[in-house]
């Protein structure tokens, strides 16, 4: 074998293997019911408390978004034209969420929408998206978040009617209603509440299982980011 090939067999195998370990952190599931937070981290803190594969909240970052800044009290019929006709205000939206952006991404998906109380869910919904952003621009809303390891109280899964961002796998149970939520296997279910206030980011875990209870209203985006890693996961 020849200098050159067997440099090459050795960079081939060094990148089966580099791709292996991303695979691999994709599929890593964490079951500890703990809630992370950070103070507005450096970008290269970011990926350090995303790897731990728990739920974060990133505390007053959409201050620092200028983008976020210019729409937030506009109408939200303005703020769909801006996007929709507005390249410059995607692509510096795109710039500000790179650093939470997967290994080898292919771009994020987000829809910035105002909701009002009566937008609150009434089913656990399943994450299958492995990096999930949900930012709250204005208002605020409390989040109920379930670990992996409560899936079991949470089946059957059905499928839900949304067309959006938002995951299409939910727990049929309805939240509110006691009587539902005091049969089994539902009322095992063990899970933890957050308040999600102004300028602040909620990263979700994919496995975790999330409801949204809209407390004040006001505009929120949610955001996806795939990878080309995806394709094997």
């Amino acid at each position: 074998m020849s200098y050159w090939n067997y440099i090459s067999l050795i960079s081939v195998v060094i990148l089966i293997f580099f791709i292996y370990c991303h695979i691999y952190h994709l599929n890593k599931i964490n079951t500890n019911l703990e809630i992370l937070q950070a103070e507005v981290p450096d970008s290269s803190k970011i990926q350090d408390l995303l790897v731990h594969k728990q739920p974060v909240v990133f505390r007053q970052v959409l201050y620092g978004w200028d983008t976020i800044i210019d729409i937030h009290q506009l109408p939200i019929e303005e703020i769909q034209l801006i996007i929709k006709n507005d390249k410059e205000f995607v692509q510096v939206l795109h710039y500000y969420l790179s650093p939470y952006s997967l290994f080898l991404s292919y771009g994020w998906q987000f829809q910035i929408t105002y909701k009002i109380i009566d937008n609150t869910q009434h089913h656990f919904y399943l994450e299958s998206h492995h990096r999930h952003l949900i930012a709250q621009i204005t208002g605020q809303q409390r989040i109920y978040l379930a670990s992996p390891n409560q899936t079991e109280f949470l089946e059957p899964v059905v499928e839900s009617k949304n067309e959006n961002l938002i995951n299409k796998k939910h727990n049929p149970v309805t939240f509110w209603n006691e009587e539902e939520t005091a049969k089994e296997p539902f009322n095992k279910l063990q899970y933890v509440e957050i308040i999600l206030r102004e300028g602040n980011i909620l990263y979700i875990p994919r496995g975790w299982w999330y409801l949204l209870e809209i407390e004040e209203d006001g505009l929120i985006m949610e955001a996806v980011n795939k990878s080309v890693l995806n394709w094997f996961v």
